[in-house]
Protein backbone atom coordinates (compact mmCIF):
# COMPACT_ATOMS: atom_id res chain seq x y z
CA UNK A 1 0.00 0.00 0.00
CA UNK A 2 1.35 3.40 -0.93
CA UNK A 3 2.05 6.01 1.75
CA UNK A 4 -0.48 8.44 0.17
CA UNK A 5 -3.29 5.89 0.38
CA UNK A 6 -2.47 5.11 3.99
CA UNK A 7 -2.76 8.79 4.99
CA UNK A 8 -5.96 9.35 2.99
CA UNK A 9 -8.39 8.97 5.95
CA UNK A 10 -6.29 11.41 8.00
CA UNK A 11 -6.31 13.90 5.12
CA UNK A 12 -10.08 13.53 4.72
CA UNK A 13 -10.61 14.19 8.44
CA UNK A 14 -8.34 17.23 8.31
CA UNK A 15 -10.09 18.49 5.18
CA UNK A 16 -13.54 18.00 6.75
CA UNK A 17 -12.40 19.67 9.95
CA UNK A 18 -11.08 22.68 8.04
CA UNK A 19 -14.29 22.99 6.02
CA UNK A 20 -16.44 22.72 9.14
CA UNK A 21 -14.35 25.36 10.91
CA UNK A 22 -14.61 27.70 7.94
CA UNK A 23 -18.38 27.19 7.76
CA UNK A 24 -18.82 27.98 11.47
CA UNK A 25 -16.57 31.04 11.16
CA UNK A 26 -18.54 32.30 8.16
CA UNK A 27 -21.89 31.89 9.93
CA UNK A 28 -20.56 33.66 13.03
CA UNK A 29 -19.10 36.50 10.95
CA UNK A 30 -22.46 36.96 9.27
CA UNK A 31 -24.18 37.32 12.63
CA UNK A 32 -21.42 39.59 13.96
CA UNK A 33 -21.77 41.79 10.89
CA UNK A 34 -25.54 42.05 11.36
CA UNK A 35 -25.03 42.92 15.02
CA UNK A 36 -22.48 45.63 14.23
CA UNK A 37 -24.40 47.13 11.32
CA UNK A 38 -27.69 47.09 13.23
CA UNK A 39 -26.12 48.84 16.19
CA UNK A 40 -24.69 51.48 13.88
CA UNK A 41 -28.00 51.81 12.03
CA UNK A 42 -29.91 52.29 15.27
CA UNK A 43 -27.40 54.92 16.38
CA UNK A 44 -27.70 56.70 13.05
CA UNK A 45 -31.49 56.75 13.26
CA UNK A 46 -31.40 58.19 16.76
CA UNK A 47 -28.92 60.85 15.62
CA UNK A 48 -31.05 61.75 12.60
CA UNK A 49 -34.18 61.89 14.70
CA UNK A 50 -32.58 64.23 17.22
CA UNK A 51 -30.92 66.51 14.64
CA UNK A 52 -33.33 66.57 11.69
CA UNK A 53 -36.52 65.85 13.60
CA UNK A 54 -39.88 64.66 12.34
CA UNK A 55 -42.26 66.85 10.37
CA UNK A 56 -44.87 64.33 9.26
CA UNK A 57 -46.59 61.33 10.78
CA UNK A 58 -45.29 58.99 8.06
CA UNK A 59 -41.71 59.92 8.95
CA UNK A 60 -42.30 59.00 12.57
CA UNK A 61 -43.83 55.68 11.51
CA UNK A 62 -40.79 54.91 9.34
CA UNK A 63 -38.43 55.82 12.19
CA UNK A 64 -40.33 53.53 14.56
CA UNK A 65 -40.35 50.58 12.14
CA UNK A 66 -36.69 51.00 11.17
CA UNK A 67 -35.60 51.33 14.80
CA UNK A 68 -37.71 48.37 15.83
CA UNK A 69 -36.26 46.19 13.06
CA UNK A 70 -32.69 47.17 13.97
CA UNK A 71 -33.36 46.56 17.68
CA UNK A 72 -34.94 43.15 17.01
CA UNK A 73 -32.00 42.22 14.80
CA UNK A 74 -29.62 43.04 17.66
CA UNK A 75 -31.66 40.99 20.12
CA UNK A 76 -31.93 38.04 17.72
CA UNK A 77 -28.17 38.10 17.08
CA UNK A 78 -27.54 37.73 20.80
CA UNK A 79 -30.06 34.88 21.01
CA UNK A 80 -28.50 33.21 17.96
CA UNK A 81 -25.00 33.42 19.46
CA UNK A 82 -26.23 31.70 22.59
CA UNK A 83 -28.22 29.10 20.70
CA UNK A 84 -25.21 28.41 18.42
CA UNK A 85 -23.06 27.71 21.47
CA UNK A 86 -25.64 25.25 22.82
CA UNK A 87 -25.97 23.58 19.41
CA UNK A 88 -22.19 23.24 18.96
CA UNK A 89 -21.92 21.71 22.42
CA UNK A 90 -24.56 19.13 21.41
CA UNK A 91 -22.73 18.40 18.14
CA UNK A 92 -19.48 17.73 20.00
CA UNK A 93 -21.29 15.16 22.15
CA UNK A 94 -22.61 13.34 19.07
CA UNK A 95 -25.88 15.12 18.27
CA UNK A 96 -26.43 14.89 14.51
CA UNK A 97 -29.74 16.62 13.81
CA UNK A 98 -30.15 20.15 12.47
CA UNK A 99 -31.60 22.85 14.69
CA UNK A 100 -34.54 24.01 12.58
CA UNK A 101 -35.41 26.74 15.09
CA UNK A 102 -31.90 28.15 14.73
CA UNK A 103 -32.27 28.11 10.96
CA UNK A 104 -35.59 29.92 11.28
CA UNK A 105 -34.01 32.52 13.60
CA UNK A 106 -31.25 33.14 11.05
CA UNK A 107 -33.80 33.72 8.29
CA UNK A 108 -35.91 36.00 10.48
CA UNK A 109 -32.80 37.93 11.50
CA UNK A 110 -31.81 38.54 7.88
CA UNK A 111 -35.37 39.57 7.01
CA UNK A 112 -35.50 42.06 9.88
CA UNK A 113 -32.16 43.55 8.91
CA UNK A 114 -33.16 43.99 5.27
CA UNK A 115 -36.47 45.50 6.41
CA UNK A 116 -34.61 47.97 8.62
CA UNK A 117 -32.43 48.99 5.67
CA UNK A 118 -35.49 49.50 3.48
CA UNK A 119 -37.25 51.59 6.14
CA UNK A 120 -34.08 53.64 6.62
CA UNK A 121 -33.83 54.25 2.88
CA UNK A 122 -37.47 55.34 2.84
CA UNK A 123 -36.71 57.79 5.66
CA UNK A 124 -33.91 59.23 3.56
CA UNK A 125 -36.21 59.51 0.56
CA UNK A 126 -39.03 61.19 2.51
CA UNK A 127 -36.67 63.67 4.19
CA UNK A 128 -34.99 64.44 0.87
CA UNK A 129 -38.32 65.11 -0.83
CA UNK A 130 -39.35 67.34 2.05
CA UNK A 131 -36.07 69.22 1.81
CA UNK A 132 -36.38 69.65 -1.98
CA UNK A 133 -39.87 71.09 -1.56
CA UNK A 134 -38.45 73.87 0.61
CA UNK A 135 -36.00 74.99 -2.09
Amino acid sequence: MKEDQKNLPEKEVAYYSTLLGAWVDTKMEHDKSLLTLSSGGLGLLITLLSTVGVKEKRELILYVFASLCFALTIILCIIIFERNAIYLKKVVTGYQNDDSFLTWLDCLNSFLFVSAIIFSALIGLVVSVRYLKTL
